[in-house]
């Protein structure tokens, strides 16, 4: 099986290009993003827009809703399922997104961590809401030294994650983090790499930004929260949201906000940028088009 896989910062043009690629070359899209998995928002996590919607079939988009919690092993499961369809069918796998680790997750495999029943998760985030970072971290610490060394004290969404697992199956990640890791599918995997200058790439995050309050940003926001949903759920959890929630709490003005999603999506552009520069994959030039990733595709499709 051959994968074309299109990684790149946010704002960079991924699904533009993703869906290029599957109208071109008779495939499909598959997300490979963490915010777009959930419903209800798809203004704040750059969902594709109708229109791309509407070009090629696209998967693994919007399927949880706010208050579940997106996990990679689970999506790198229905991720492999997607695929094998797409290939009985004899159609062209296009994944897309920018959460990195759940691509390694699918094609390079990730330790064989059990699944934790969510009584246990939400028994931990209760503990952890009430004892704090500091007394959080000592816990784990204390079960799981060699999971603890690996972590800040203020990686409170490992941290947890780690608590799960020991609480539920008595035995620390670490445990599992040993085991070799197993790809989800076997395929062959071409990566493409949309790129920009930095300086290119902020002021179309800044621009994209402006964009999203003018789609109706906040309404957005408001509309989840007036559905019952608490403020803290994941994805309001993130750089992204937690300053519309902010605002609409009153804690901020309008201003501020928008300076501080627009800074948000800038500093997780960093992120994404550091792991993109230990990636091997095929860079293009996002501002030229997208002829060079149609031919580099094509020819790897044909073996």
């Amino acid at each position: 099986m051959r994968v074309l896989c299109v990684m790149g910062p946010t704002a960079v043009g991924k699904s533009d290009l993703a869906v290029t690629l599957a109208g071109s070359l008779g495939g499909e899209v598959v997300n490979a993003d963490s915010m777009q998995v959930f419903r209800h928002l798809p203004i704040g996590t750059a969902a594709p827009s109708p229109q791309q919607l509407a070009a090629c079939p696209h998967h693994l988009f919007a399927w949880l809703d706010p208050d579940q919690e997106p996990d990679a092993a689970e999506w790198a499961r229905r991720a492999a399922i997607v695929l094998a369809d797409l290939h009985a069918r004899g159609r062209v796998p296009v994944v897309v997104g920018g959460s990195f680790f759940w691509m390694r997750a699918l094609f390079e495999g990730l330790s064989d961590i059990p699944r934790v029943p969510a009584d246990v998760r939400a028994k931990v985030l209760a503990w952890m809401a009430q004892a704090g970072v500091e007394a959080t971290y000592d816990r784990l610490r204390a079960g799981d030294p060699l999971a603890a060394s690996r972590l800040s004290p203020g990686d409170t969404q490992r941290i947890a994650r780690a608590l799960e697992v020991l609480e539920a199956t008595g035995l620390p990640m670490s445990h599992f983090l040993a085991q070799p890791p197993r790809p989800a599918v076997d395929a062959e995997v071409l990566r493409l790499v949309p790129m920009l200058p930095r300086e290119s790439l902020y002021r179309r995050i800044d621009d994209r930004a402006a964009g999203m309050f003018s789609d109706g940003l906040v309404d957005e926001v408001r509309s989840v929260l007036a559905s019952g949903f608490a403020p803290d759920v994941r994805p309001l959890r993130t750089a992204g949201y937690v300053p519309v929630v902010n605002h609409l709490q009153g804690r901020c003005d309008e201003a501020e906000m928008r300076e501080q999603v627009a800074r948000g999506h800038r500093n997780y552009a960093k992120r994404q940028l550091t792991w993109l520069n230990r990636e091997i994959g095929h860079r293009l030039d996002a501002s030229s088009g997208w002829t060079e990733a149609l031919v580099v595709a094509q020819k790897f499709l044909r073996g």
